[in-house]
Formats: structure tokens, sequence, C-alpha cells
């Protein structure tokens, strides 16, 4: 008799429920037999993360909501006062409920939160003049040590992206001022000025090698067994912030060189993006298996290349045709290959 050592998971069950021409309710017995059929305990411990999370976030807002609103109406005083006690209420929380109950790291992250409204706040009142940087700086360098404590990656996200701000605000004022017409993008809003970066190859390279070192710390630390690391939330919004970094100023880079624009654009990008990209699927494929990574690995590869196949195309809808078959063969083709490496993943397991 034939022996099958195949893990049981939900892809596995429903690919068997397929051939077998199984109904809902045998299906669901299936899932119940492998144990991967969710809980009560399960959905309650979800809702519960939920709920924590989303009061959290709104407790905060609250606080900058309710000052901004009676802005005329309250004293200096009253405003420091309000932030500083949502500050301390909250690191004293997160002390009472412990930093590793949920409850504690969702406080303890409200605190690190409400340092920057703090800071906002004391630009406002101030009026100080001092560079925008220089908060992010500051605002990191304050929460740096509730990160170290905290030991969650939600805070050290928000470390890194203040950082990140940091760096992109002191290239974009200080070292190289966009000039032109993106000047005018200041009066949009910071997310469109900040998109001036897109076509700075030297500061998106900048901004890569920061969330790189990020990510080779934390994926070293998980190698080296260190408990509260092991999640994968950090190193893939890190990941995707760093790979980003790379593949945005690459499209450009095609795009751009269409117009003559390629020499101001520099080629560092786009050769980062492939020395990169073949490290990491490589990484992430055999020594640290992970599908999401690669799923943004090899979608990045598709969207490049048919950027740089659409640029060597006539505009025309028999190109715009060649371009969508090919898209779609791609998509495809990416789509059966990761589900085979899923597979080799789950029979090795």
């Amino acid at each position: 008799m034939t022996k099958f050592n195949i893990a049981a998971n939900h892809s596995n069950i429903q690919e068997m429920a397929s051939k077998l021409g199984l109904g809902a309710d045998a299906y669901a017995r299936a899932l119940q037999l492998a144990g991967l059929e969710p809980k009560r305990a399960d959905w309650l411990r979800y809702i519960d993360r939920f709920l924590v999370t989303t009061g959290a976030l709104l407790i905060v807002a609250g606080v900058a909501a309710f000052v901004a609103w009676n802005w005329a109406d309250l004293g200096h005083m009253v405003k420091f006062a309000l932030v500083e006690a949502g500050v301390a209420g909250s690191a004293l929380l997160a002390w009472r409920l412990g930093i590793d109950s949920l409850g504690g790291r969702a406080a303890l992250f409200s605190s690190a939160f409400l340092v920057g409204v703090l800071f906002a706040l004391f630009g406002q009142v101030y009026q100080t003049g001092a560079d925008p940087y220089g908060l992010f700086v500051a605002w990191a360098v304050l929460i740096f040590p509730l990160a170290a404590i905290g030991r969650q990656a939600a805070l050290w996200i928000l470390l890194q992206t203040l950082l990140i701000l940091a760096l992109i605000m002191y290239w974009t004022q200080v070292v190289d001022p966009p000039g032109g017409w993106w000047q005018l993008a200041q009066l949009l809003g910071p997310l469109a000025w900040l998109s001036s970066t897109l076509t700075d190859s030297t500061l998106a390279s900048l901004v890569f090698a920061l969330n790189a070192v990020a990510l080779i710390a934390w994926e070293y630390a998980v190698n080296r067994k260190v408990a509260w690391v092991q999640g994968r939330t950090y190193p893939r919004v890190i990941g995707f912030g760093a790979f980003s970094n790379l593949l945005i100023p690459t499209v450009v880079f095609i795009i751009g060189a269409s117009f003559g624009e390629a020499a101001r654009l520099g080629v560092i990008s786009p050769v980062l993006y492939v020395t990169v990209s073949v490290a990491a699927l490589y990484y992430y494929r055999f020594h640290r298996p992970d599908l999401l990574m690669l799923t943004m690995l090899v979608f990045g590869a598709i969207l490049v290349f048919t950027t740089l196949i659409g640029r060597h195309m006539p505009m025309d809808t028999g190109s715009i045709l060649v371009l969508a078959i090919l898209l779609i063969g791609q998509v495809a083709g990416a789509a059966y290959w990761l589900r085979n490496v899923s597979r080799r993943w789950e029979a090795q397991s």
C-alpha cells in the first residue's frame, strides 16, 4: 500500500476536495479533522487584537483632533498638559498591563506616537522655525528606548519610518532642494512633495540603504534565534519599502529614457535593482522561505520587463494587445512557479 507523506494544509485539502468532488460540508469536515478550522478561541483572539489596535489608534487620533479642534479656546499650558498626560498615561498603562501583553503593546505604541504629536504642538505654539527633519530625528531619538524595551515590530516600523522621513526631508531641504515645478508640489501636501524623490536615484539609493541595513539586521537576529523577532511583519514591511526604493526609480528610468531623461536619472537604481533582486530571490527561496517576499520580487520583475518591452514598441493598438498578452502570460507563469515553490516547501515541512 502506497503511503503519502504530504502536509495537511488549506491548499492540499482544497485541491483534494476539487478532484474528489467533495461538497461544502465534506470540505469543512476535512478542515476540522486536519485541525485547520479556526476555533472559537482563535476568532476571539483575532477580534480582541483588532479591537485593541483600533481603539489605541482612535484614542491617539482623538487626542490630536481634540487639541486641533479647540486650538483657539485652549491655553498653551492646557494643550501641552493634555498631550503630555496622554504620553505619560499610555506609558503608565503599558507598565501596568505588561509590555508583552496585547494591551500593553498598544499602550506603549500610543505613547511613542503621542511624542510626535507633542513635538508638532511645540512647533506650532512657539514657531521655532526649525527644519522639519529635526522634528523626526528628535522623535526617533526619544522613542528609541521605548522600541528597545517594547520589543515589538510596530514600534520599530515607526522608528524606521521616522528615520526615512528625516533623511528625505534633509536631502530635499538642505542637500539638493528640488527646483522647477516640483517646488509647487509642496503646496499640495507632503505626499506630493515627497514624490519628487522618485526622480532622484541618489536619494532613492540612500533610502534603500537605510531600509536594507534594518532588514539585514533583523534577518540576522532571526537566524540567531532571538525570540521576539521571529514574526514576519517587520521584514516584510521594510523589505517592501527597500524594494520599492529601487523598483520605482528603475521604472522611471526606463520611461524617462524615452524622453531623453536617462542621464539625469542615473543608472545606480537599475544596477542595484538587478543585484538586490537576484540576491533576495536566492535568500528567500532557499535560506528563509517567504512566499510573500518571493511574490513581491517576481511581480516587480514582471513590471520592469513589461516596461522595458513597452518602451521599444510603437504605441499603437497592436502593441497594446501584445503587451496585454505578454503581461497575462508572465502573471500566469509567475503564479504557476510560486505555487510549485509553495508545494515543495510544504512537502519538506
